[in-house]
């Protein structure tokens, strides 16, 4: 009898305990009004099976997101407002009063993610994020070393032709080692080796991140292996500071000088130097990776755009590269600006929360404590602002001149029709890095290679596509 007892209420007490986590998980942050809810089981596909991140986002996100230009979503653990329409980011980017950046060291505290980015000039706010940004800033946007660029390129363009008598599993890796070096060289006077496991990033902790409170091996592995990750890059910064011999005034500018300079100084603590130092490396590496990957995926897909790209690349063999001229390239712009649109790097961003109840546009409350971010992929793709053929690779969209094309990219972000540079105070300082080091690393490997699709490999939005040269 005592045995039935026990046994009928653990099911009861499981019962109750399944249904206050199904109401909670189910069910998106009260108040929040005159929007739909994306499902809840949503965000669990990944862990059952290997999607399509294309075909979930087309079954399931894009119409209810489109239609009402937000949606409720559940990611790290709660509810969030998911934005697409370009107008109510326009007003997200412009009121960073009221939209404030909130990242994952307030929002999930606990979670291995945190402990790898903890408080940084990405994610920060108010005075913190101005300091951050004094450090920083000038480093970040110093003009970078062409000729640095262009020699990895070529080293890449080596190993790629050395990797046809390989066995082909993807290129993900060349590439990634090469804007490590782009990376480590430009900012860092080094050519860091670190990598970041992909157990910090498993899907099922990013969606319930208390469950990174727990003793499971794989998350105490990932910990350790987070701190792990920044010992290297902060001694590899002091190696690359003792290495340098630059002159005096010109160290003075170089990302790595001010850092350690801002450290050593005490304006910034060890743990805000620890964490700027992670977050710059792997958005600075990481995100130049995947750009180059889509476009050169891209490139692969349309032939006869590789073609022409090839032709314009040739037009003046003897002219100095030099980042003028690579600028005065209307197509190899213009084919960066499109595959930036239609495969942002940080395709989902949620990271802002809203610091007191607010109407967003005309339609939607939102209280306040509610976490809002936006979906770049889908804003990128909105056939109200770019076509019904927004979906296509088209870079003759941007316009046919060096003039035209710039207007029309300043327009576009200026309108929060294109976000992959996020916008407002807060847009990304890495831009012009980023888009230097894509047209040296494309003019490089199309005035020396030419690559397909390999015809095995099935078209998906899970893995890097597999590339084959020819």
């Amino acid at each position: 009898m005592t045995a039935s007892l026990l046994l009928g209420g653990a099911i009861l007490l499981a019962i109750t305990v399944s249904g206050v986590l199904f109401s909670y998980f189910s069910s998106p942050r009260k108040g929040v009004g005159g929007i739909p809810t994306i499902p809840f089981w949503v965000a669990l596909m990944p862990l059952v099976k290997d999607v399509d991140q294309r075909d979930v986002f087309t079954k399931y996100i894009e119409k209810p997101l489109r239609k009402h230009g937000a949606a409720s979503i559940f990611f790290a653990g709660q509810w969030n407002v998911l934005i697409h329409k370009p107008a109510y980011l326009a007003e997200v980017f412009r009121r960073e009063d009221i939209y404030q950046k909130s990242g994952n060291y307030r929002k999930i505290p606990h979670s291995v993610l945190a402990a790898l980015l903890g408080d940084n000039i990405i994610s920060s706010r108010g005075e913190t994020w101005k300091k951050y940004k004094r450090v920083i800033k000038p480093g970040l946007q110093a003009s970078p070393n062409l000729d640095v660029l262009l020699r990895n390129a070529r080293q890449l363009s080596t190993i790629l032709v050395k990797s046809r008598a390989l066995p082909t599993d993807g290129i993900q890796g060349s590439i990634q080692r090469h804007t490590i070096a782009n990376f480590g060289n430009t900012y860092f006077n080094v050519d860091p080796n670190a990598q970041i496991t992909k157990e910090i990033f498993t899907p099922l902790f990013m969606n319930f991140p208390f469950l990174d409170r727990l003793p499971f091996p794989s998350r105490t592995r990932a910990r350790r292996r987070a701190s792990d990750f920044t010992n290297q890059l902060v001694l590899t910064l002091e190696h690359g500071a003792k290495g340098d011999t630059t002159s005096d005034n010109h160290q003075q500018n170089k990302l790595r000088t001010r850092l350690l300079s801002a450290r050593d100084s005490g304006e910034l603590t060890e743990k805000q130097f620890r964490d700027n130092v992670t977050v710059l490396f792997v958005a600075g590496q990481e995100n130049p990776q995947l750009a180059i990957l889509s476009t050169m995926y891209l490139l692969a897909k349309h032939q006869d755009m590789q073609d022409r790209l090839f032709d314009e690349l040739s037009l003046q063999p003897e002219k100095p590269v030099d980042a003028e001229y690579l600028d005065s390239l209307p197509l190899l712009t213009s084919i960066i600006y499109e595959s930036l649109r239609l495969f942002p790097p940080i395709g989902q961003l949620i990271n802002r929360r809203v610091a007191s109840a607010v109407h967003l546009g005309d339609a939607i409350f939102l209280p306040e404590g509610t976490y809002v971010g936006y979906n770049c992929y889908s804003t990128n793709r909105d056939p109200d602002a770019w076509g019904q053929d927004a979906d296509d690779f088209r870079p003759s969209r941007w316009g046919c001149s060096r003039r035209d094309i710039q207007r029309e990219y300043r327009r576009r972000r200026t309108r929060a029709e294109f976000i992959t540079f996020h916008g407002g105070q807060r847009a990304c300082l890495g831009e012009q890095f980023a888009i230097l080091q894509l047209k040296a690393t494309l003019y490089t490997l199309v005035t020396s290679l030419r690559w397909r699709l390999d015809p095995t490999w099935l078209d998906r939005m899970t893995s890097v596509s597999k590339i084959g040269w020819r």
